[in-house]
């Protein structure tokens, strides 16, 4: 890889699983970089960013020696990014980080402060990027105006710059989802949402061009395209453009108002080659809906979910919990109304979070989690909005949120095996992935619980923001007070780790318990170990987990490649259980889970 003046990174979420897609697709800095006419391997790829652990990602830019590094920051990798960006600020004295993106805001206070970027660039930057991807321009820059830039309101339409897909920047047939703008800007005025701030007016490339873009995409290799215009359906030109796509062959995905989708539009729609479509509905409370900005009538929205359904179109539902005004029983109530008119096999429940640059934000200043993911600040029961929560997951009748499964397959890098019986160093060369786990071994964890959990630190502290599987792999019994030692270790310093306290979920540190034979063990302690914790056990067929383990939550480990998924998905009571050896099975199970 040659060394490039300017690099572009843009960090992943961390998803609840090891093999779960992080979606983490480098548009933004991609489209960038075509419009500055830079070299597509000034985009770090998708694949790099999202395996790459913290150390490793570090190690891979300072050795390109670059002069300028631009991030893309969203909510959830934005800590992780500032902390890459004064990292490579030790390792490379006089380097320039510039960071852009949906955080960089004026009032996103710990951003500000963060002394991690040279310069934060506020708005669309497609305009700026010869200038602001260029380190002798952004020296001027930064004389000139200072850290912060804020790139005014645009008027350019999508279309105008370069392609990333089809200029050789992004790559249309890696099997990802392919995504594309046709409409940038939205009318609509709710107050939580901060795409308005930097996309004020709505601008649409129209649908004959549209339409060829779509063509040539499919041509390159997409299989599916998802379109991250707010609103798809509010074009002019919808009915168009829906019948100019009814002979493509891909795949498509969009976010639509519902109080707009007629049983014709519903049709079309279908015809055009959308399978799933998402309709933000967000509560069933007039008044708070009128109250946020968003006076949709909620009736009318079920009404166009119901048409896309009978249609053949799946409709994925929004539900936002703590709208002002809201109360844990207007929650309730939207999901009893979502599933009474038998919409609530894909529901997507999310707590309201003071984005910056949002109205609402304004509003409710100093009465939120200054950090990512923003949160109104509560007690530990969200208001009363986290019991109201578990009731939904009761009434549409599944989990609303994936829990963490463990990394037990074979062959992962970054996985670490520790033998405490074999006198350990602690000092070592330690893997570095997004995603590691450390499998500890002893014939007594207990009497060896200070060095195990010196070796857990000292992974956590080579690797802060990435998730950590610990596996406790134990000869016999041990006391459970060592469970709750391990988790204490968890500091939650990003979004991932915050959110998934907030949801009681285990965050970026996971413990599990894996038995080699669970003869070995009583089952009261198994069972025991299973209320507070992932515990798998190693069988050669789920037959030999008896029942009583399969109620408490204990999963099953099978070794080999040979499972016919089909077969053992109608031999099992619960399919998150089953978990296994091979990678290539723990893969596609997987993917047949949807996870």
């Amino acid at each position: 890889m040659p060394n490039l003046t300017s690099l572009i990174v843009q960090l992943p979420l961390n998803p609840a699983t090891p093999l779960e897609a992080t979606g983490n697709v480098p548009l933004a800095g991609a489209s960038l970089a075509a419009a500055a006419s830079l070299p597509p391997e000034t985009v770090i790829d998708q694949d790099t960013a999202d395996k790459g652990g913290d150390r490793s990602l570090l190690e891979l830019i300072a050795g390109r020696s670059p002069e300028l590094v631009a991030f893309t920051l969203y909510m959830w990798n934005a800590e992780r990014s500032t902390w890459l960006a004064n990292m490579l600020k030790r390792e490379l004295p006089g380097i320039i980080t510039v960071a852009g993106g949906p955080e960089v805001t004026r009032d996103n206070e710990w951003l500000i402060s963060s002394d991690g970027f040279d310069l934060m660039v506020s708005g669309e930057g497609e305009k700026l990027a010869d200038g602001i991807l260029d380190p002798i321009s952004v020296r001027n820059i930064i004389r000139d105006n200072g850290s912060f830039l804020d790139a005014g309101e645009m008027s350019f339409a999508p279309g105008t710059y370069p392609n990333p897909w089809l200029t050789g920047y992004l790559d249309p047939s890696r099997g990802a989802s392919v995504y594309v703008e046709t409409i940038r800007g939205c009318a609509g005025g709710c107050t939580y949402c901060a795409y308005r701030r930097t996309h004020p007016s709505t601008r649409v490339l129209d649908a004959k061009s549209t339409e060829q873009l779509l063509r040539k995409l499919i041509d390159t290799g997409a299989g599916e395209i998802v379109f991250l215009d707010p609103t798809f359906n509010s074009r002019g030109d919808l009915v168009q453009l829906l019948k100019g796509m009814r002979t493509l062959e891909a795949d498509f995905f969009g976010e639509m108002r519902g109080d707009l989708i007629s049983p014709d539009v519903a049709s079309l729609i279908a015809d055009a080659g959308f399978r799933s479509v998402e309709i933000g509905l967000q509560s069933i409370n007039r008044d708070t809906l009128s109250r946020v900005g968003r006076p949709a009538d909620p009736e009318m929205v079920l009404d166009g979910a119901i048409n896309l359904k009978k249609a053949g179109v799946t409709p994925i539902i929004d539900l936002m919990l703590d709208l002002p005004g809201d109360s844990p029983s207007d929650a309730v109530r939207t999901a009893l109304m979502i599933r009474d008119r038998e919409l609530h096999q894909h529901v997507q429940v999310f707590y309201l979070s003071m984005l910056p640059g949002t109205v609402m934000r304004q509003q409710f200043r100093g009465r939120y989690m200054p950090y990512p993911p923003y949160y109104r600040l509560y007690d530990s029961s969200m208001g009363g909005f986290a019991e109201a929560r578990e009731e939904i997951a009761d009434i549409v009748g599944y989990d609303l949120d994936l829990a963490g499964r463990p990394l037990l397959f074979d062959g992962w890098p970054g996985t670490e095996l520790i033998d405490l019986d074999a006198s350990p160093v602690l000092r070592r060369q330690m893997p570095s992935c997004r995603h590691g786990a450390i499998r500890i071994t002893s014939d007594n964890l207990w009497a060896k619980r200070n060095l195990l959990l010196e070796f857990v630190r000292t992974r956590l502290q080579a690797d802060p923001y990435c998730v950590l599987d610990v596996i406790l792999c134990p000869d016999k019994e041990f006391p459970l007070d060592l469970v709750d030692m391990v988790k204490n270790l968890d500091n939650p310093v990003d979004y991932s780790g915050r959110t998934a306290r907030t949801l009681g979920r285990q965050g970026n540190l996971r413990v599990c318990v894996l038995l080699e034979d669970s003869e070995r063990f009583r089952r009261d302690w198994i069972v025991s170990a299973a209320a507070i914790c992932t515990v798998v056990v190693n069988v050669d067929s789920p037959a030999e987990l008896s029942r009583e383990l399969w109620k408490a939550g204990v999963s099953a480990r099978l070794p080999g490649g040979g499972w016919n998924l089909t077969d053992l998905s109608s031999e099992v009571p619960a399919l998150h259980q089953i978990l296994f050896r091979d990678k290539c099975m723990e893969e596609s199970w997987s993917r047949a889970l949807d996870i």
